[in-house]
């Protein structure tokens, strides 16, 4: 099942609350009870934590994150039902359009006060998956102005477990080639839509020192997005022994200039390593193919790209597309692995992380 896939992705970047439910029958009653469902153990669940904003006795009888593993449980089997549901409607656009609406103007609204499910959905930067809002997932740390939002935003950390592992699947790719016995004299590594950068930090403030130079690129077009990984990775310089071998070189470059307008060689040198976790998501597949060739056309003989997307028949679309309003493509196993049709002498694997969520594509050059 594909229902993400089905929808349209081009609406507007700033809506701030979800249009009431229209009222027409587009969907299955099955579906909407089960939406109300969920809405209601919210409610249960804000009733519950209530008292703590306010100080009564009664707050203190269950520690938040207790109540975020009870509440997530529940969550789970409302989640399994209206994925259940959605598959039913799924060969007939309207009745999804129609349960898009219902859950936005019912489940959406009710969750809103929370930092992430507010980051997604209103997409104040243009894009749902924000570094602002990669940058919650990854900190896991509360976030909200009361109980409930705290509640709630702990609830979309779990449901964004996926990115944690993904970001952990490239960190580890990273430390692999700068610790390879054969690992070049200057290790070029860039990252396409950057984002926050996390797996580049995290990599720099664990890992042992490198025998050589690191020379690492930044590509995003979120202006802020580099600043905050620049200054970032800035940090996690600083603290290690060999920072004089350490080199960081961010470009404001949107992946239209890299299909059209420049090479991707003259944007990101030759690098050793080209990867992008979350982008190719975004795109349709013969963008994917396209990028995917002038990437690979850029690396060094001995080059690696790693290259993620989200995998279709999973449940995930229910949250992100239906609840945070965050598009994606899901594609299964042979749309992946076209991206490296016709590449000469390629060598391509294709993994999952651990949640399963995420196909992993690595296509190496030939040295």
């Amino acid at each position: 099942m594909d229902i993400g896939g089905i929808l349209d992705v081009g609406k507007e970047a700033s809506i701030a609350t979800p249009a009431r439910y229209d009222g027409a029958d587009r969907s299955s009653p099955e579906y909407r009870d089960t939406v109300d469902a969920t809405v209601d153990l919210l409610e249960t669940y804000r009733a519950l934590v209530a008292p703590r904003d306010t100080g009564e006795p009664t707050a203190t009888a269950l520690p938040l994150d207790e109540v975020v593993e009870d509440l997530w449980r529940d969550w789970r089997a409302l989640w399994s039902e209206a994925t259940e549901c959605l598959a039913d409607l799924a060969r007939d656009r309207d009745h999804v359009a129609g349960a898009k609406q219902y859950t936005e103007s019912r489940l959406t609204r009710a969750l809103l006060d929370a930092p992430l499910w507010r980051q997604a959905y209103a997409k104040p930067r243009g894009y749902p998956g924000d570094y602002l809002v990669m940058n919650y997932i990854y900190e896991g740390r509360p976030a909200g102005t009361s109980a409930f939002a705290r509640l709630a935003h702990a609830l979309a950390v779990k449901i964004g477990q996926f990115v944690v592992r993904r970001k952990e699947f490239v960190r580890a790719a990273i430390a692999g080639l700068a610790a390879a016995p054969d690992a070049p004299a200057e290790l070029r590594i860039a990252s396409l839509g950057c984002g926050p950068a996390r797996e580049i930090v995290e990599y720099l403030a664990q890992d042992a020192d490198c025998a050589g130079t690191l020379a690492f690129t930044l590509l995003d077009q979120d202006e802020a997005a580099l600043r905050f990984a620049g200054r970032s990775i800035a940090n996690a310089v600083a603290r290690r022994r060999d920072a004089a071998q350490i080199r960081v070189a961010p470009r404001k470059v949107s992946v239209l200039r890299l299909l059209r307008d420049v090479s991707p060689a003259d944007v990101l040198g030759q690098p050793d390593f080209i990867y992008s976790a979350g982008l190719f998501d975004y795109f349709s597949d013969r963008t994917c193919r396209r990028l995917t060739r002038r990437l690979y056309s850029a690396l060094r003989p001995g080059g690696a790209l790693l290259l993620g997307n989200m995998k279709a028949g999973t449940d995930m679309a229910w949250p992100l597309e239906f609840i945070a309003d965050w598009s994606l493509t899901y594609r299964n196993a042979e749309r992946v692995l076209s991206w490296a049709d016709g590449l000469h002498g390629a060598e391509v694997q294709l993994r999952t992380e651990v949640t399963g969520y995420d196909y992993m594509l690595r296509v190496s050059k030939p040295g």
